[in-house]
């Protein structure tokens, strides 16, 4: 599906990932022409002003890598899949994996409210954690107010903490009552990020990603970075911008005047690489490759990271399987109980996939 942020002409040396989990004898999974899917990728990526990709799709039938372009506009640097690049808002499904644990250990509990963790949430007695999870909170989401865009903008190295984007997010009212309806906020993941460090020890996120998530399933490619780092380890993907970051901050189309001065080449992009992510943090810091994305992503649907409660399958993808770095017999408490409902945590898995792309 090919969102809206990939839709408004948002230069970028972008690095893609396609994961097909279709079964050997799925009859929809039609026979994987390489060719073709180089010029899907090549058209594609012209078509939105793209710089450079890298795409792997994994299926029965095998795994295809193809690539596209280069890694910084003015050389001749194609990307690979194991070139790093700021991996957005599938950040979030790696946030939303570690409560899920911990709901699963007992440190907390889906439908405890937020303001039992966080202090200061507007309606924060009223939202639940698994609303934060499934975008259901209300809450205003601190990226679409100007001073965030136009202080990235006037110092694109600032250093940002949770607490300041969360006042900013704090000083406007929430859109909708609690619960109500869908409504993409990344602060419901930077609040899922002050819960995690709350319930695993006081331990820094950055940390608790690495113990739970990367380094178990042997992500060494892959982390939160220091709050005070704007920098990328090498081999590393430049990342490019028409106009004002707010055009990439709320998800909106160019207007057509830049849209055609772009595909004219009268405007040029600047280099954003240097841009701090600290404001993104829990929804969306972390650095990645495609090779570890293909990893993480077979990890969370194959039924990895969840004992049978908490899978949404009830645990019929891997039924019996450990958690990487679960010791045996971690299990759920006696007297805690099961999550809301399995419906409950296939809403947040799912959902959780649907808001990185």
């Amino acid at each position: 599906m090919v969102s809206n942020r990939i839709q408004r002409i948002a230069l970028g040396c972008v690095t893609g990932l396609l994961l097909s989990c279709a079964t050997p004898q799925s009859p929809a999974l039609k026979p994987i022409d390489p060719a073709a899917l180089q010029t899907t990728v090549d058209a594609t990526a012209k078509e939105l002003l793209v710089p450079g990709a890298v795409v792997i799709l994994s299926t029965p039938q095998g795994t295809f890598t193809v690539s596209y372009g280069t890694t910084t506009l003015g050389a001749t640097i194609p990307p690979r899949a194991d070139t790093h690049f700021r991996i957005a808002s599938n950040t979030k499904t790696m946030t939303a994996a570690v409560i899920v644990q911990l709901a699963e250990e007992g440190q907390l509990d889906l439908d405890d409210p937020v303001s039992k963790y966080v202090s200061g949430v507007p309606d924060g007695d009223q939202i639940t954690i698994a609303e934060l999870l499934k975008m259901r909170s209300g809450l205003y989401n601190y990226t679409d107010a100007p001073e965030i865009s136009a202080s990235l903008d006037r110092d694109p190295t600032k250093v940002w903490t949770p607490d300041e984007v969360l006042a900013i997010a704090f000083k406007h009212p929430p859109y909708l009552p609690p619960g109500t309806a869908y409504q993409y906020c990344n602060t419901n993941y930077v609040l899922l990020g002050l819960i995690a460090e709350n319930r695993d020890h006081g331990k820094p996120l950055a940390r608790i990603l690495q113990d739970r998530l990367f380094g178990p399933l042997g992500m060494k490619d892959t982390a939160l970075p220091a709050r005070t780092s704007n920098t990328l380890p090498e081999p590393y993907s430049h990342g490019y911008l028409y106009g004002s970051s707010s055009f990439a901050l709320v998800d909106q189309l160019y207007p057509p005047d830049i849209q055609a001065a772009a595909r004219a080449g009268t405007l040029k992009p600047s280099d954003d690489t240097g841009q701090n992510p600290s404001y993104a943090s829990a929804a969306g810091g972390v650095i990645s490759t495609a090779n570890d994305l293909v990893t993480w992503i077979q990890a969370l649907v194959g039924g990895r990271l969840f004992n049978a409660d908490y899978q949404p399958d009830g645990g019929k993808s891997n039924s019996g399987a450990r958690r990487p770095g679960q010791p045996r017999g971690r299990r759920r408490p006696a007297n805690q109980p099961t999550p809301t409902s399995t419906s409950t945590v296939r809403a947040v898995v799912a959902t959780s996939l649907e808001t990185a792309t």
